[in-house]
């Protein structure tokens, strides 16, 4: 509910800052004192557009801060402060607007910047004003839509259908992907086929090219590797006298003699003798390498043949041959895919036939439900307008079929003949003033457990009526605020005295200046404000009437 409106320096509106309650609230005041300039000033707050000419004289600039009192945020409301990352702070929302003398202006959610479109949004959750087309959700045909889904309780089953349309349309477009892509995707695969063939044709093995360069490297430097073995083998048991076994056998024998005349020589002798076994054992090694390596110019030229084939895989494929074998194997399962996908293709398009049959039953189920509310709704709507003067008025909720969409298969419009003879017409055609704004309070009289925007505001609802009709008109407003916040601008006692809160407007001099004041006033003052209302004086027969209203609202 709106809590709390704070207007500085708007039109003639100085300083200026009142709570409004619960439930019915109206406010009244003489012609010209300014009612309208506070409405406007709060569509400000709501998002509307701003203007230069709004400023009042002299000043900085003109801003509207309005306090809401947020218990429970409807899904709407919720989805928007989400998606805007505002979050309700103690129950409080704060919505603010600056406009400055050259039109320029500002918006603010809880002190956050928000653009304009966002505190509009914003405000048509918050907030309805009935009288001058704004803030009115009840002419958006998705409002409509959403508040008929309430009356006839398919809430859940509308959610249903668009979770499933959801999914409908994500089938569509990966069947459309297999479709359009059909072509590209066989010219890929035939690449993909002549690729692992190379692959396979190569018959690769891990580690294979390691094995190859090593081997290569052996046979390039084979004549060299003959030459290093040999001398090696000359210097360790072929070379006359100069030998490493001649020399150790020398000093074995000289060490042999030594431990003959001490045996401290033994163990040397020993190590001794156990080094010219390593040395006999390397050189057969080194010799038997030697008779074994040779120079093959045609072996070499096949692993330099398959060292560039693989070179060229890998400039392909990978930088190693594992990367290669792993690309083959990533192509193959592509192929396999591919090679699946006319399965594939009719497995999706099954499903998704089953999925529309089932979504077309339940949106022709939920069809039958909306068109059975909507003639319940009609007629007590149309019941409504009769008891608030609109003799011979009738209110139709008109429902098209439309193919199958997140909503179902309705298209719903409310449409509305405010006269006898006349055809129906879209709610959002019919004139503004108090007609509209008598044909809003029949609907969210009947709406009044379905609608989830706290606040109603109806201007010059009264418009045109009076005697029985005005009191039926009060008799509905106080029963709306028993599940809204009602704000009502009237000239009407009979509607002014069944308010809970009554705020008076007027317009005063002050400081050499016109301003405009906005206050709560009392039941005294009540009494000689209907009175006012009632005759345009204040006389013992209009203050008697008045005290008799005020006595029978409250019983």
């Amino acid at each position: 509910m709106l809590e709390t409106l704070r207007i500085t320096n708007y039109a003639l509106i100085d300083q200026l800052e009142v709570d409004f309650s619960q439930g019915f609230n109206v406010l009244t005041g003489e012609t010209g004192a300014g009612k309208s300039i506070i409405i406007g000033a709060l569509n400000l707050a709501l998002g509307a557009r701003a203007s230069a000419d709004t400023v009042r004289d002299g000043s900085a600039k003109a801003g509207v801060d309005a306090v809401f009192r947020i218990e429970s945020p409807s899904r709407r409301l919720a989805a928007l402060l989400a998606e805007n990352a505002i979050e309700i702070e103690r129950g409080e929302l704060l919505l603010t607007r600056t406009i400055a003398p050259d039109g320029r202006s500002r918006a603010y959610v809880n002190g956050s910047l928000v653009p304009i479109s966002a505190l509009a949004a914003i405000g048509d959750e918050l907030v309805d004003i009935h009288g001058q087309h704004e803030h009115q959700s009840l002419m958006k045909i998705d409002r409509q839509l959403d508040l008929l889904d309430a009356y006839a309780d398919v809430e859940k089953d509308v959610a249903d259908i668009a979770n499933g349309v959801a999914h409908l349309r994500e089938m569509d477009r990966a069947i459309a992907a297999l479709e359009t892509d059909d072509r590209e995707r066989a010219r890929r695969v035939e690449f993909l086929r002549f690729e692992i063939g190379e692959i396979d044709a190569a018959g690769l093995a891990p580690g294979e090219e390691e094995t190859l360069r090593t081997r290569r490297n052996l046979i390039t430097n084979a004549e060299k590797i003959c030459n290093l073995a040999s001398a090696a083998y000359a210097s360790l048991y072929d070379l006359d006298g100069a030998a490493a076994i001649d020399l150790i056998d020398a000093a074995a024998r000289s060490l042999e003699e030594l431990a003959a005349m001490d045996e401290s020589f033994g163990a040397v002798c020993q190590q001794l003798l156990s080094a010219r076994a390593t040395i006999e054992e390397a050189s057969s090694e080194v010799r038997g390498f030697s008779d074994r390596i040779e120079f093959d110019a045609a072996e070499l030229e096949t692993l330099n043949q398959r060292i560039a084939q693989i070179g060229a895989l890998k400039r392909k494929y990978g930088d190693s041959i594992d990367a290669i074998l792993e690309y083959r194997d990533k192509a193959i399962q592509e192929v396999e895919s591919y090679e699946k996908r006319d399965e594939k293709l009719a497995d999706m398009r099954r499903a998704r036939s089953l999925l529309q049959n089932d979504l077309v039953q339940q949106a022709q189920e939920t069809s039958r439900k909306r068109i059975a509310a909507a003639r319940t709704l009609d007629k007590k709507v149309s019941a409504n307008l009769q008891e608030l003067g609109m003799k011979g008025g009738k209110f139709q909720t008109r429902v098209e079929p439309v193919e199958l969409c997140a909503n179902g298969i309705d298209r719903i419009e409310f449409m509305l003949a405010a006269n006898p003879g006349e055809k129906p017409k879209p709610l959002r055609l019919v004139a503004s003033g108090g007609e509209m704004s008598r044909v809003m309070l029949a609907l969210k009289a009947v709406f009044a457990g379905a609608d989830k925007i706290p606040s109603l505001i109806f201007d010059e609802i009264d418009a045109g009526v009076g005697g029985g009709v005005a009191v039926q008109v009060a008799k509905k407003l106080r029963d709306l605020a028993q599940s809204h916040q009602v704000l009502c601008v009237t000239h009407l006692a009979q509607i002014a005295a069944a308010a809970k809160a009554h705020y008076h407007v007027a317009k005063l001099a002050q400081n050499g200046r016109t301003a405009t004041t906005l206050a709560r006033i009392d039941k005294d003052q009540r009494v000689g404000e209907l009175a006012r209302l009632l005759d345009g004086s204040v006389s013992d027969l209009s203050m008697r009437h008045a005290r008799a209203l005020l006595k029978e609202a409250s019983a």
